[in-house]
């Protein structure tokens, strides 16, 4: 018994669309998974956009070749440019939306980040201040003392806040601890503060970092950046 073959045929115009199809895929996905990649996605996208604009170009004159007339391939000449113009511009457009909602989230995160760094520096250190004032007129215990009472195991370069959720890179250091001064300094670990050059505590630059200082007569509150 003779075995039944199936021929498929594929039109040669067919055959030239589906190579154009895999061939930008190919160029557009590689141009993307290519390119270097870091904290921010754009340059990628950027990148892929590129291939893809050079890719439709390339198309654009294989469509508008003989034997379509000169007044067709100007009015396709036409729409290509145009689609290519609007395309790009909205491109751009979308691209600076998002940088802006990306820094206007950074900007919330920013100001809650500051009131969270208020509320945990500020407890301990009133907690101490009331500590140590209500020890009277002959008073034993420093400043200090009072508050290794509340962070037993703190010392000068150690933090004394405890993570509320998994990300939360926050620290608050206890950068000094003398008998008759504790000073609290708190940043944040990408937010950027008011000055761009500004040191920061752990050596990086730019961002928010505030500063508590805890006297017998009081609090000191410095936004530092």
């Amino acid at each position: 018994m003779e075995k039944e073959t199936i021929t498929i045929e594929i039109r040669q115009e067919v055959s030239v669309a589906l190579l154009w199809i895999a061939a930008g895929v190919v160029l557009i996905t590689g141009t993307f998974f290519l390119a270097p990649k870091g904290v921010e996605l754009w340059p990628a996208v950027n990148a892929a956009g590129i291939a893809a604009f050079v890719y439709l170009v390339a198309l654009l004159f294989f469509v508008l070749r003989k034997p379509l007339s000169a007044q067709r391939r100007l009015v396709l000449a036409l729409l290509g440019v145009l689609f290519l113009a609007s395309t790009a511009y909205r491109w751009v457009q979308m691209q600076d939306e998002t940088r802006w909602q990306a820094d206007q989230i950074l900007r919330i995160r920013g100001v809650i980040g500051r009131g969270i760094m208020m509320t945990e520096m500020s407890g301990p250190l009133l907690k101490t201040l009331d500590a140590f004032h209500r020890q009277g007129p002959a008073k034993k215990n420093s400043l200090a003392e009072e508050f290794k009472k509340i962070y037993p195991a703190t010392s000068a370069g150690s933090s004394i806040y405890k993570p509320k959720w998994d990300g939360d890179g926050m620290r608050i250091i206890v950068t000094e601890l003398n008998p008759d001064k504790v000073v609290l300094v708190s940043q944040e670990t990408f937010v950027k503060g008011r000055d761009p050059s500004f040191k920061n505590l752990d050596g990086k630059a730019g961002l928010i970092q505030e500063q508590y200082t805890l006297t017998a007569k009081g609090i000191v509150h410095v936004s530092e950046n």
